[in-house]
């Protein structure tokens, strides 16, 4: 299962847990703490999403920067229905690009995320090699949209071994690669209607396969209330605003809460708002761990039109990885 709707009552909360207190401290401090999702090389890219479903055509691409070095990339798919991966290698000479359709890559899968990572070429060790970037296009029959990865870098010296502590996983923990965001900070959304019907993608990193994820939202709207929700998928989903909270809904934006009449400028007509995600808890049917790692990256949606970019990022936690698949989500 992709992902469910929050069992929580969706709409306005007056009451705001600690957590939710926290998060909006961390306003006061101002958003200069905030970075954009990094995009420099890495070691790891993380693809949000690869849809190989009728009429939808995926196609990524990766790019060894490297001058000198050729390098191996193992691609692998997650099913967004039910985690099982599938893997795929490339090989790129330096200077070297390749774009694929991820149909023709993984014809058998037919939605999900996908990661990239560098590998020695000779014993197919996991490596420091920080001069991997992509992209991501998806065209349909109407509107496309492209995004860049998630950009990870190679913890150690370049070339040696980020398989450190073999449990055979990709550690976002600082030590193997870098850190995940502790949250991330989606600075716009359009008041959800019959003009704009916008997905979410959410990416589960603590636990791993057998967990479902809960996310915390402090939603906002234009003129700087702010509200609470939440929502909890398996592994991945591709989930409307709306599935989440009516919270996002143009209707409720406009007549629910004290908004700017002026905005957006030009068009008073069009309510925006922003957000705030923070990962709450991730449970398998053993355990639960506090504070679950999350990516997540936003598409807004007109039925001709659709753009995606990756959310600004603050501060950074080491419990994110690549893939875990217990049911205490050690290995």
């Amino acid at each position: 299962m992709a992902g469910h709707p929050p069992t929580a009552p969706r709409g306005h909360v007056t009451t705001m847990s600690p957590r939710h207190l926290f998060a909006s401290a961390v306003l006061l401090v101002g958003l200069s703490s905030f970075a954009h999702a990094d995009l420099r090389a890495g070691s790891l890219l993380v693809f949000p999403e690869f849809n190989n479903e009728p009429g939808i055509h995926q196609i990524f691409t990766i790019t060894n920067t490297s001058a000198l070095d050729s390098v191996t990339v193992e691609v692998v798919y997650i099913d967004g229905d039910d985690c099982t991966e599938f893997n795929r290698n490339i090989e790129l000479t330096p200077f070297d690009t390749f774009s694929f359709l991820t149909r023709n890559h993984n014809p058998d899968m037919d939605r999900g995320y996908a990661y990239a990572f560098a590998k020695e070429s000779t014993n197919g060790e996991p490596i420091n090699f920080d001069y991997l970037v992509g992209s991501s296009t998806s065209i349909t029959l109407l509107p496309h949209y492209s995004t860049n990865p998630f950009v990870f870098q190679g913890a150690g010296a370049e070339g040696t071994t980020t398989e450190l502590n073999g449990d055979e996983m990709r550690n976002l923990d600082g030590t193997e690669y870098s850190q995940v965001p502790d949250r991330l900070v989606i600075p716009r959304f359009y008041g959800q209607g019959v003009q704009f019907q916008s997905k979410l993608y959410l990416i589960g990193l603590t636990g791993g396969a057998r967990f479902s994820t809960t996310v915390d939202f402090l939603i906002f709207n234009d003129n700087e209330e702010v509200f609470s929700s939440e929502y909890t998928f398996n592994c991945w989903a591709k989930v409307d605003l709306l599935s989440i909270s009516n919270l996002f809904s143009l209707d409720y934006l406009q007549n629910n809460t004290n908004h700017d009449l002026d905005e957006v400028a030009g068009l008073p007509r069009v309510e925006t708002g922003w957000m705030i995600l923070d990962g709450a808890v991730a449970n398998s049917a053993s355990t639960g761990i506090q504070d679950p790692a999350i990516l997540a990256v936003l598409r807004e949606g007109l039925l001709t039109e659709q753009s995606a970019d990756l959310p600004f990022c603050e501060g950074e936690q080491s419990n994110g990885s690549l893939l875990a698949r217990s049911l205490d989500g050690t290995f």
